[in-house]
């Protein structure tokens, strides 16, 4: 006979009286709604909508349709991935509420935006008329007929972190018409006719820690005409023979400081001189630009053979000659600035004894905290600091040189306050040897699996909510170089997390004998399964809802066999939840892991049956933890424990048992293992909070004369619950007190992870002991020790279970007695788990401590008897 083995919770309501009413689960949105002030694009989502569904649930198919929508204080963020787009930008935030366009990224992917494999012949970026925004992040490639940034007519705008791919005809990036306090910082800007360029009536444009290459054509690098303070601080300038930094027409009040000029030939990292009749300068400063403009703290290199100054007209060789005539340059070096190539090609660093070490202004305007790769200034002890400013160690050009530095670290733990699924992230960037201007702002990218999107920070804490209990990895990526060629490190962790307990009213979910949960009133064919749709629970969506608690009853069977619950989004288990012979009405309790949208029952034998599922509680980040309790006898109606005297309960009758000086005030439930015993007449008991109207339903049911064992959860009030004996006769009732549900301060501070049905122990095949001869059974006032539960623990600081949550069947009883379950570091208790007679096969729900030292069962009879334990989940604490 196959043995009952999924019951996995700790409450029991059997059916009496009349039936409960239908359920209607609430409904749940089909994708979550969005973060507030967050907008996603996702164009490789298979549900990403450009219509009113990206507004409702954030995921739009294209960056273009969330910008037409985005409102001060959004953030639209990027996932990756190619965008042949071109995005125009009309919507402006404000000083305290701006709008953020920022591209995510994971390992080797990035957002590519543009003329990517496509033809544009608009810029692939444009913002006009627009303030208070930012572009962060994305690859933005530009076509032959417009530039690939373009910002008109727009004032307080950032754009920072990426690259510019410009081309032959076109800027990369221009700024142009009445611009004002534009930003570009961080950005990798590669070719175009020029690389940037800054026009007429654009005014205090600033261009910042950038890599600017230039295409060795006759074209300017950077070049800004009629634009009034223009400021060019701390970018490697790679112009190729070709003019670097061009201030023309009437620019004055402007500033270029602390750049690398390379305006040598060949290879920035093997630099030659120039035979191009275009070759130009690195600096060039038009008479109309010269008034209140600072020239100060750069390194040009001379390789190239020509002047590396034009001031008004006039070239000079080198510093010295500028700073005798002008008085500009004071500070300014000309020399090879020692440039190496990164892995990637994609930009330059410095090396060591470069001149540009330790020599720059760190005040001068526009200067960043951070280099082109998110690094801090650092000190370099070698090094004689030669520069101006708080920080006299900050490097020229867009790169710090660095030291030794570790990657950083993570840790998971527990989030404080939170929901037993809340984890907080700590990412600690990585420490530096040299003195630190400040923290190093290179990103962790961490991805938490069953969420599709990362979460991107630069050090400090990130809570994050797991949808249900259970094994979970965190995967950690370190940018080394901000993206530009996905470099880093990568590492994982994993962590468990439990789920708390909620308790409802009971209500019935499915009855196929008058179509609840189900079309039509026909049984269950045999074989055959019933799917029970179940959108949400409590209000709570079936995704976030961990395992459900349910009274599953099997009636009107015409042949033996069995019951099996299991989630709609996996097969079949070999364990069963009940078993039934023909005619019988048998109910039991059931814990199932919640499916994606539900759960089936299968009908386990070659007859027709009729089902019946009433939902009890469920296992989600709200609700209450759990703390067992060595089992104490707490009622015997028999003896007069917990009552005023030794007598049954009366037909009809209540009994109040009163528990608060066993619980801590804090606790909301309690776990009672509950019998009946030499009842008179058939009936039914139901245990429920004191003083509470009785519920219609039951938490179990009995013939004349039976012995019926039932584990239940009932809440408290004041730390009392009632009894009803609803039969038209007496019986005595025992009640065994196993633990109880509270908040935190009540010290129940454990918390729920499903894992399974998974048998652990047969007898009768010799399962869980390969020393022990099959069939051989459980003696006469035998044990049977040292069970340990299957979990997680290959991972470090896996937690070890608290207590194991077992389904306990006896079979081929020969003898009347009980069975007691206990930890194997413990005594035995004189409370017992269910009782049975000979012949009889018995099963109920265990919840038993045992710290992984595993449990024991004792055999209380004068007979042997056939033992299965099927472990449904278990119990870990939760520290914080």
């Amino acid at each position: 006979m196959r043995q009952a083995g999924a019951a996995r919770a700790a409450i029991l309501v059997l059916l009496a009286g009349g039936m409960a009413p239908l359920a209607t689960p609430a409904s749940a949105d089909t994708a979550p709604a969005p973060a507030a002030g967050l907008l996603r694009v996702d164009g490789a989502s298979s549900t990403c909508s450009d219509g009113t569904a990206g507004v409702d649930h954030g995921v739009f198919c294209t960056i273009s349709a969330a910008a037409a929508v985005v409102e001060p204080g959004q953030t639209v963020v990027v996932e990756p991935g190619i965008y042949n787009e071109a995005v125009h930008i009309t919507r402006s935030g404000t000083d305290a509420a701006p709008i953020t366009f920022r591209a995510d990224h994971v390992w080797s992917r990035g957002v590519r935006v543009g003329a990517v494999s496509a033809t544009l012949r608009t810029p692939a970026f444009e913002l006009t008329g627009v303030q208070h925004v930012t572009v962060q992040g994305f690859d933005v490639q530009g076509g032959s007929y417009a530039p690939s940034l373009l910002v008109t007519d727009s004032s307080d705008v950032v754009v920072q972190q990426g690259s510019v791919q410009g081309s032959v005809r076109q800027p990369g990036v221009r700024v142009t018409g009445s611009s004002a306090r534009v930003s570009i910082r961080r950005v990798e800007i590669v070719g175009g006719a020029p690389a940037v360029q800054i026009d007429g009536g654009a005014a205090a444009t600033t261009v910042s820690g950038n890599s600017i290459w230039g295409d060795g054509t006759p074209y300017t690098t950077l070049r800004a005409t009629d634009a009034p303070g223009t400021v060019v601080t701390g970018n490697t300038v790679l112009a190729l023979c070709s003019a670097g930094v061009v201030l023309d027409g009437a620019s004055p009040n402007a500033v270029v400081e602390n750049n690398i000029i390379e305006t040598a030939g060949g290879s920035p990292d093997k630099p030659t001189g120039c035979t191009k009749a275009t070759a130009a300068p690195a600096v060039t400063v038009s008479a109309g630009s010269a008034t209140g403009t600072t020239v100060d703290y750069n390194l040009a290199d001379p390789t190239s053979g020509l002047p590396l100054y034009d001031w008004s007209g006039t070239a000079y060789d080198g510093p010295a000659a500028l700073l005798a005539a002008t008085g500009q340059g004071r500070h300014d070096l000309a020399a090879d600035p020692k440039l190496y190539g990164s892995a990637s090609g994609e930009w330059f660093g410095i090396l060591s004894g470069s001149p540009a070490e330790d020599s720059a202004n760190a005040d001068a305007p526009g200067a960043l905290d951070t280099d082109f790769l998110g690094r801090p200034r650092l000190d370099d002890p070698a090094v004689a600091n030669t520069g101006a400013g708080a920080h006299t160690f900050a490097d020229r050009g867009a790169t710090e040189l660095q030291d030794s530095v570790s990657s950083g670290n993570t840790t998971v733990d527990p989030a404080p306050g939170g929901g037993p699924l809340d984890v907080v992230v700590t990412a600690t960037p990585g420490r530096h040897t040299w003195t630190s201007a400040g923290p190093d702002d290179r990103e962790f990218v961490l991805t938490f699996d069953g969420d599709p999107y990362p979460v991107t920070i630069t050090g400090g804490k990130v809570t994050h909510t797991f949808r249900r209990a259970g094994r979970h990895s965190i995967g950690v990526f370190v940018t080394a170089d901000g993206y530009h060629a996905s470099t880093g490190s990568r590492w994982s962790m994993t962590t468990m997390v439990g789920a708390a307990y909620t308790p409802v009213t009971p209500v019935r979910l499915l009855d196929t004998r008058s179509g609840v949960g189900v079309k039509g009133t026909a049984p269950v064919a045999p074989g055959a399964d019933v799917v029970l749709p179940l959108p949400a629970i409590d209000g709570v969506p079936i995704a976030d809802v961990s395992a459900l608690v349910a009274n599953v009853t099997v009636t009107e069977p015409t042949a033996a066999g069995y019951l099996t619950v299991y989630p709609d989004n996996s097969g079949l288990p070999t364990a069963s939840n009940l078993n039934f012979t023909a005619g019988k009405t048998v109910p039991n309790l059931v814990t199932v892991p919640a499916g994606t949208a539900g759960l089936r029952l299968h009908n386990g034998s070659p007859g027709t049956v009729h089902v019946l599922l009433d939902l009890a509680g469920y296992y989600s980040n709200r609700g209450s933890g759990f703390a067992p309790l060595t089992p104490v006898r707490v009622l015997d109606t028999r003896s007069g424990l917990g009552t005023s005297a030794a007598r049954p309960v009366a037909a009809g009758g209540d009994l109040r048992l009163d528990l608060s000086g066993r619980i801590p005030a804090g606790a909301t439930a309690v776990v009672l293992n509950t019998t009946v015993t030499g009842p008179t007449a058939p009936g039914y008991l139901s245990v429920f909070p004191a003083g509470a109207p009785r519920p219609t339903a039951s938490n179990l049911n009995f013939t004349a004369g039976q012995t019926v064992p039932n584990l239940v959860i009932a809440p408290v009030v004041n730390g009392r619950v009632d009894l009803h004996n609803g039969s038209a006769g007496t019986t005595h009732v025992i009640a065994d007190l196993a633990g109880y549900f509270g908040d935190a301060a009540s010290g129940a501070d454990q918390v729920f992870v499903p894992r399974g049905p998974e048998r652990l122990v047969d007898t009768r095949t010799g399962q869980g002991d390969p020393n022990r001869k099959p069939g051989l059974a459980v003696a006469a006032f035998g044990t049977y020790g040292s069970v340990v539960g299957a979990f997680d623990y290959d991972f470090a600081g896996a937690p070890l279970p608290a207590s194991l949550v077992v389904n306990v069947t006896v079979t081929q009883t020969s003898g009347t007695g009980f069975l007691t379950a206990y930890p194997n570091t413990a005594g035995r208790p004189t409370a017992s788990n269910l009782n049975f007679t000979a012949g009889q096969t018995v099963a109920n729900l265990v919840t038993v401590p045992v710290k992984s030292s595993g449990a024991s069962f004792y055999n209380g009879s004068p007979g042997s008897l056939q033992l299965i334990v099927d472990q449904e989940g278990y119990y870990i604490e939760r520290s914080a």
